[in-house]
């Protein structure tokens, strides 16, 4: 009688599995739905990014690229002092400018294109119970098993200690690896009203790839009239990662970059702080341009993938 039974309890188990992950399965479906309605009842008014839809929508490959050298620390971590590697070799060293140097029709060479693989953003549930501290290091590379002595390793090491790193006076900060994160981030930071995003973006679509030359279109910067902003910034991590701030004295712009040698349109976003007395001396922003702290507004472009939330008129955008 015993054998009998065995194949009524493999037939079970089977079948329970199966019915298990099929529920897994719509789960995963029915995630990114339920987090584009939260979007839409939290900020009605606002379309959700393209970089968020693909991050939502990315559950099916989430195998992560680690590109390391689009990690944006030169955006973040002014109380650092840059290294003269950084100088060298980071590619979003080379979008520093001094406010009155962009023109229509500078020229400029730069590179655009941010992180562009990244693995989906965790439900707020699961963004809630994973690791995520410095403390907890070995168990977060073990969970995504990643070589303690690898670039990944310390892409993840570096995002942690920026994400901890204790905000300057007037700034205020949270990394987040859930939409619904980002979204209580915002809200708290820029209040009620008309919250409109922001990001550099191809005309029509598409993505800008490499070091290329710009010519600035014949509008030149065209200031957002915002009354608050924060930006979140993309960063190299196993999850979906944006570190968002938001910093004082700071002004957003909107700049037509054409391609040199298509006449590709590019709508680039660009960011200048007026206020930079408290950075470090060696800030890697201050060394590229030469200038002091305090001295002059240093402006940066903004990479793709890297989102602004102003709280600004629509006629400002």
């Amino acid at each position: 009688m015993g054998s009998s039974i065995l194949p009524l309890l493999f037939f079970l188990m089977v079948t329970i599995n199966s019915a298990y992950a099929e529920q897994q399965h719509r789960h995963e479906l029915m995630e990114p739905i339920l987090t584009e309605y939260y979007w839409r009842s939290v900020l009605p008014q606002t379309p959700i990014p393209a970089t968020i839809e693909q991050l939502l929508h990315s559950a099916g490959n989430p195998k992560y690229s680690f590109q390391v050298e689009r990690a944006p620390t030169v955006f973040i971590s002014y109380k650092s002092a840059a290294t003269e590697y950084q100088i060298q070799n980071d590619s979003n060293a080379q979008l520093f400018f001094l406010k009155d140097g962009i023109n229509p029709g500078t020229k400029l060479v730069l590179d655009l294109t941010g992180i562009t693989s990244a693995p989906p953003f965790l439900s707020l549930k699961d963004s809630l119970a994973a690791p995520f501290s410095s403390g907890k290091l070995f168990e977060i590379l073990g969970l995504f098993s990643i070589q303690s002595d690898s670039l990944e390793a310390a892409a993840v090491r570096r995002a942690l200690a920026e994400c901890e790193e204790p905000p300057l006076d007037g700034e205020s900060k949270r990394c987040v690896t859930s939409v619904e994160s980002m979204l209580e981030f915002v809200q708290a930071e820029l209040g009620g009203g008309d919250v409109r995003i922001v990001e550099t973006a191809v005309a029509g679509g598409g993505i800008v790839w490499g070091r290329q030359e710009y010519t600035v279109g014949p509008a030149g910067p065209r200031l957002l009239r915002a009354k608050a902003v924060v930006s979140c910034h993309l960063e190299p991590y196993p999850r979906a990662l944006y570190y968002c701030h938001k910093t004082e004295h700071i002004e957003v712009y909107k700049v037509q970059l054409l391609v040199s040698d298509d006449g590709t349109a590019v709508d680039a976003i660009m960011s200048c702080h007026i206020d930079t007395s408290a950075w470090n001396p060696r800030y890697i922003g201050f060394r590229m341009l030469k200038v002091k702290p305090g001295t002059e507004p240093i402006c940066h472009f903004m990479p793709q993938g890297n989102l602004i939330f102003t709280l600004l008129s629509k006629k400002a955008i």
